[in-house]
């Protein structure tokens, strides 16, 4: 029987069926490569554990491929987009609008239009003054916004500060003692169909006791919500499930959700979860060959093609992803300083790693399918490098290389 997934054959590594030295022989390098059936899984994880009242909104800022919105589409999930044009590749990968939420502190008065033109299930309202506007738009188009209050929670997931996002301190939602008022201007204002409360604690969450007590707040807003008169159904708890990318110990999101579902169905509340990295995270690795095998009297450096504008995550967060080498050969292993091409001495992957390396070898960047291309860039005028999407023995380019007339095409004849 076919393994599914990542797993290496005599030594190479492969995604299903299809070797990644021969992907990255005939597509070139920096490529991003993702497992369809790795992302099928995680997605099912999730969908197989809720209702069929409960909503699964992927959040597209991880990875927002259209090919890759497609595919979990089909597969029954919604989408949590935080702009318009997030929203506008989502319902272009053929979303139902009736599934996606939209979140995020700056929408713009276009944007909300758009959201609310579009029919989507929920605006979530990260402000009075956002309030004020999603009024004011929704009275100008004669037609009903429906919204979320996003509360700010005051909670901190132990993460790194820059994706902690439930502190009183961050830019996000609204201070708890504000959701009274703001729920009465809402229903007051006849334009704003107000359905429940959200919060989202922050990213790479490892803690259920976290989680549950960012729950008990939203319950305890809700009820005293209701009692004031207004139709709450939904709780929103965001995303920022954790994925292990060196040895954390992983929540089982099955047990988990059964664990909010339990007390969340007397009280005659749906969920609505807006997980990203714990979907696309572990999908995809970042191919990347050597260039130079550098050496000095204190360092060994192995400099590859891909450099932090392909992948920020280590530079920005001092992220830790596995790299190992794509075809595994009989040379002696050294610890290596893995680092790109970019003109910033920030520019690095991994510190001290033991590798069997030549100037030929292929390497992988593990658990890139979140946050990865998605945040790429074309500093130091490079070029942001294709994606590959594979399934058994299908192997699918689901966005090109980009090239150098890509790159000027927004300069020249201006």
């Amino acid at each position: 029987m076919p393994m599914k997934g990542f797993n290496r054959k005599e030594g190479q590594l492969f995604i299903d069926d299809i070797s990644l030295k021969d992907v990255a022989k005939k597509f070139g390098t920096p490529v991003y490569v993702y497992s369809a059936n790795k992302l099928k899984e995680n997605l099912n994880n999730y969908v197989s554990s809720v209702r069929k009242e409960d909503k699964v909104c992927y959040s597209v800022k991880s990875n927002s491929n259209i090919h890759i919105l497609s595919l979990l589409s089909e597969l029954g999930s919604g989408f949590d987009v935080v702009s318009g044009n997030e929203l506008r590749r989502c319902l272009e990968a053929g979303a139902k609008p009736e599934d996606i939420v939209f979140s995020g502190v700056g929408k713009t008065e276009e944007e909300i239009r758009l959201a609310i033109n579009a029919g989507i299930f929920s605006i979530n309202i990260e402000s009075e003054e956002e309030l004020e506007r999603i009024i004011n738009t929704s009275k100008d188009l004669k037609k009903q916004a429906e919204c979320i209050i996003r509360i700010n929670p005051d909670l901190s997931s132990e993460s790194h500060p820059y994706i902690q996002t439930g502190l009183k301190t961050s830019k996000f939602g609204v201070l708890k003692e504000k959701v009274d008022s703001m729920a009465r201007k809402a229903t007051e204002s006849g334009s704003v169909n107000l359905k429940g409360i959200a919060s989202h604690v922050g990213s790479q969450i490892f803690d259920k006791e976290l989680i549950l007590e960012n729950l008990n707040i939203l319950i305890e807003i809700s009820t005293h919500i209701t009692a004031q008169g207004h139709n709450l159904r939904y709780v929103d708890l965001g995303g920022g499930f954790g994925i292990s990318y060196k040895e954390e110990k992983e929540l089982k999101i099955d047990e988990v959700l059964s664990e909010i579902i339990s007390v969340l169905e007397p009280l005659n509340l749906n969920l609505i979860l807006e997980p990203g990295r714990s979907i696309s995270g572990n999908t995809g690795v970042l191919l990347s060959k050597i260039e130079y095998l550098k050496k000095t009297p204190d360092l060994n450096f192995a400099v590859i093609d891909s450099g932090m504008n392909d992948f920020l995550r280590p530079s920005l967060y001092q992220a830790w992803h596995d790299i190992s080498v794509v075809e595994t050969k009989d040379k002696k292993e050294l610890f290596y300083k893995v680092v790109g091409p970019v003109c910033e001495s920030g520019d690095t992957f991994g510190e001290e790693r033991l590798l069997s390396l030549d100037e030929n070898s292929i390497l992988a960047i593990h658990d890139v399918g979140a946050y990865g291309h998605a945040m790429s860039s074309n500093y130091n005028s490079r070029l942001k490098s294709s994606e590959i999407l594979i399934e058994d023995e299908e192997i699918k380019v689901i966005r090109r290389r980009e090239t150098f007339d890509d790159l000027l095409r927004q300069e020249r004849d201006v």
